[in-house]
């Protein structure tokens, strides 16, 4: 009798009743099937469980595989299939049961983590877990497969999910799945402190896009502390409000984040069709990178930028990048304005150089105040600083600059060749010589920034009128004369020198203008 009265209403919410009683949930059951065919399993259907009135559990179909062992217990199963479920995790007690087998077909999975900060969806989930224990087990292994899942909000088809537990390590020897029209495939360890082992990670055109200014420090909470032995990005992209990475590569070992990123004995390789970093375009980018004992060396960058290339090598420790070499070749470069004002990051404090080159360029001014262009420019320097604070400049060394035919505030001059040194207490003079209009102009200036006056500077021209001091905004007015001399001094702005003018045996008084 008891056999038949299972089968009908009331002994489903009997058994909804009972079930109620052995957890801190409610239970409702709307009917239960059996068959002599499969003698030692029961079917549910519409398994409703609720938590404090919040829907966690809602299964059309419930299939139980009864312990033969003892057919009355409701603690062990030898298996459960969840068909067309949906589950919803909470952090409540859980209705303690074990089952040999715990298997999901069609599915879908709810959980929240970083207490109700992500959340993760899976859908049309199909696998299982042999065994499994509510309470938490110390040997199972799983595999799972899911159409669909969120994560964040961030979809991935095709999930699959395969591995085992033991010892409180999960190792899952097969994490994949697709995010639009790229892929990705892992496997990792979780080590029972819940730091992630990740033996290899791999990424293939996958397009990442995000507007926030503070996206890193934003979204840091999602990362646990983990460890990449292998990462291996390819064909992807990534664009942040000052970065962006078109059809890039990348090939990493040894990577360590603890709330910050740490690469340790590891190498680093990029490649990219494009890049972008703070309004520079490079293209055809290399880099070559290795970091031993917290100092990052550049074996190699080799890029495109601005129509010609660029190349260097060095190392970086503490904020301080050290150049062994740079080289530029055939670029156009249009100076920005407030270039001297601007502020590069901090990884980027200081930056020093040993070796300078730069083979036919051409480098444009066009700010009014006083435009310029240099053509087939060339360069050439050594022990050169050029960051100091975060600041640009050049604050040391010595570097040789030559052009074959210039213009300076319209001005045209032809081999213009300058040679800027800085002495032992670090104050820089400059070397100036240059042909223009069939005539020679030699210069040479000091500068000494602990002076009211810093710049001295002293001018040289043969058959070029003296207009050429008004126009480089030099001295207002000077007299008229093709050969003369000025020995001049006062501050780095326009006309605000004082000094003398020497021409046809007569001096001039020079006075800063006002």
């Amino acid at each position: 009798m008891s056999y038949f009265v299972l089968q009908t209403s009331f002994g489903a919410k009997l058994v909804s009743y009972q079930l109620s009683k052995l957890s801190s949930y409610t239970i409702s059951i709307g009917s239960v099937h059996h068959s002599f065919s499969t003698f030692y399993e029961l079917v549910f259907d519409d398994v409703v469980v609720n938590d404090n009135n919040q829907e966690i559990v809602n299964v059309p179909k419930l299939v139980v595989g009864l312990d033969k062992s003892d057919l009355w217990q409701l603690s062990h199963f030898n298996y459960v299939t969840v068909i067309n479920g949906t589950i919803n995790t909470t952090q409540s007690k859980h209705y303690a049961f074990s089952t040999n087998t715990l298997k999901f077909v069609n599915s879908t999975i709810n959980i929240l983590a970083n207490n109700g900060k992500d959340k993760l969806s899976f859908f049309k989930i199909n696998g299982g877990i042999q065994p499994f224990f509510s309470s938490g087990g110390d040997k199972y292994q799983f595999d799972f497969t899911s159409q669909e899942a969120l994560v964040n909000q961030i979809p991935i088809k095709s999930l699959l999910i395969q591995g085992f537990h033991r010892d409180g390590i999960t190792t899952i020897t097969n994490l994949g799945g697709n995010i639009k029209d790229g892929f990705f495939v892992s496997k990792l360890k979780i080590q029972a402190d819940n730091i992630l082992d990740i033996e290899q990670l791999k990424l293939h055109n996958i397009h990442f896009q995000s507007t926030d200014d503070d996206f890193f420090d934003k979204d840091s909470h999602v990362l646990p502390k983990l460890t990449i032995k292998q990462l291996s990005i390819q064909e992807s992209s990534i664009q942040l409000p000052n970065f962006l990475m078109e059809k890039g590569n990348i090939e990493a070992t040894n990577l360590r984040y603890d709330g910050q990123w740490h690469f340790e004995q590891g190498s680093f390789i990029f490649t990219a069709e494009e890049l972008v970093w703070h309004n520079q375009l490079f293209s055809s980018v290399l880099a070559k990178l290795l970091f031993q004992d917290q100092e990052l060396i550049i074996q190699k960058v080799l890029a495109k930028w601005n129509k010609g290339s660029i190349n260097f090598s060095g190392k970086w420790k503490d904020n301080t990048l050290h150049l062994d070499q740079l080289m530029l070749a055939d670029i156009v470069y249009e100076i920005p304005e407030n270039l001297g004002q601007t502020l590069l990051p901090n990884i980027f404090r200081n930056i020093k150089l040993d070796k300078l080159n730069i083979f036919q360029s051409l480098i444009i001014r066009k700010q009014s105040d006083f435009p310029f262009s240099l053509y087939n420019f060339q360069a050439s320097g050594k022990d050169i600083t050029l960051a100091k604070a975060q600041k640009l400049g050049l604050f040391s060394g010595t570097v040789f600059f030559k052009s074959e035919k210039a213009s300076l505030n319209r001005i045209d001059i032809r081999y213009p060749d300058l040679v800027l040194k800085f002495d032992s207490d670090n104050h820089p003079s400059l070397s100036f010589s240059s042909l223009t209009n069939g005539g020679i102009i030699e210069s040479r200036a000091k500068v000494d920034l602990s002076q009211n006056e810093p710049l001295s500077l002293q001018f040289d021209a043969y058959g070029v009128t003296s207009l050429l001091l008004e126009n480089w905004k030099l001295i207002k007015q000077p007299p008229n004369a093709m050969n003369y001399s000025a020995n001049l001094h006062g501050k780095l702005q326009p006309f605000n020198f004082s000094g003398k003018f020497s021409a046809n045996g007569y001096e001039y008084i020079i006075n800063l203008a006002h």
